[in-house]
């Protein structure tokens, strides 16, 4: 590895014209549009999407609007562990990605950054074990959601919905789903933009104002049945409840249909000043924290 790097770029502002870096680049977008310059092609790319940039290959990026672009970067030297990310010889190979499974992609960049700071005799050797697990979960990433997903999503609601009265529904979840809670984060986020958390609770609000306005329940009872310690805190949660979880089911359902058909949104990352360094022969280039 000689590169890392992370964070907010704007390539309007400061355009990276064609270069080679006689290296294999990895670059993750997270979020946003940026145009692939090359000595043949002019290719804009949206998040989320991989691009695998040979090292042979004179590029340049840049972007066509000031819209926050938020990257991980990688780069190794030789080709691809994995021949099916091997982009052509002096090309690159853009693969579009899942949302649910750019958490990884930022938990390892993350490793690769702690690996390097060791700077200890090790540090080659488990850098080239994760360049490998990041090839793998870009493949993973890339590769059409299964229908699972979607059998797996409907199981949740349904859980949720006959589970309302639990006092910690999110460990139970888990437990059901046989997901740890990064990952239940996670799949809850690629499908509604919220967490598991704040889904169960804006179901509970909804049951809570059926029970009452249609069918006649008293707020104490309601309260007590849906598991809330005193019949204040369903009065305030009432009172202050704003999401629409039918609403959210829809964009659920239209979430599970945008994954088929390779659409998805990208979260941002870091928002913050960047610091350069170098680790050895490594360049470090990213956000504070």
């Amino acid at each position: 590895m000689i590169y890392l790097g992370w964070g907010g770029r704007d390539f309007a502002q400061v355009p990276l014209g064609l270069h080679c870096d006689h290296a294999t680049d990895y670059y993750i977008v997270l979020r946003g549009e940026i145009i692939v310059t090359t000595a043949n092609t002019r290719r804009a790319v949206r998040g989320p999407t991989a691009l695998l940039i040979d090292h042979d290959c004179e590029f340049g990026l840049s972007q066509s609007s000031r819209e926050k672009v938020d990257v991980l970067v990688w780069a190794w030297q030789g080709r691809p562990i994995l021949t099916e990310l091997c982009p052509r010889p002096g090309a690159f190979l853009a693969l579009g990605l899942q949302h649910l499974s750019l958490g990884s992609l930022v938990e390892l960049h993350m490793r690769c950054r702690n690996e390097v700071s060791r700077a200890d005799c090790h540090v080659a050797h488990a850098l080239v074990a994760l360049r490998e697990l990041v090839e793998v979960e870009i493949l993973r990433a890339s590769q059409m959601p299964s229908t699972s997903d979607d059998l797996r999503w409907k199981s949740a609601h349904s859980w949720i919905v006959c589970n309302l009265a639990l006092n910690a529904p999110v460990p139970a979840l888990c437990d059901y789903l046989r997901m740890s809670p990064s990952t239940l984060n996670r799949f809850f986020h690629a499908h509604l933009g919220v967490s598991p958390g704040a889904y169960f609770r804006d179901l509970k609000v909804k049951e809570a104002r059926r029970l009452i306005q249609e069918e006649g329940w008293q707020v104490k009872a309601t309260a007590y049945h849906l598991g809330y310690s005193h019949p204040n805190d369903l009065s305030r949660a009432l009172f202050g409840h704003r999401l629409d979880s039918n609403e959210l089911f829809v964009k659920a359902s239209e979430a599970s249909a945008n994954h088929s058909e390779g659409h998805t949104t990208a979260p941002g990352i870091l928002d913050q000043k960047f610091v350069h360094g170098n680790v050895g022969n490594i360049v470090v280039d990213g956000a504070v924290g």
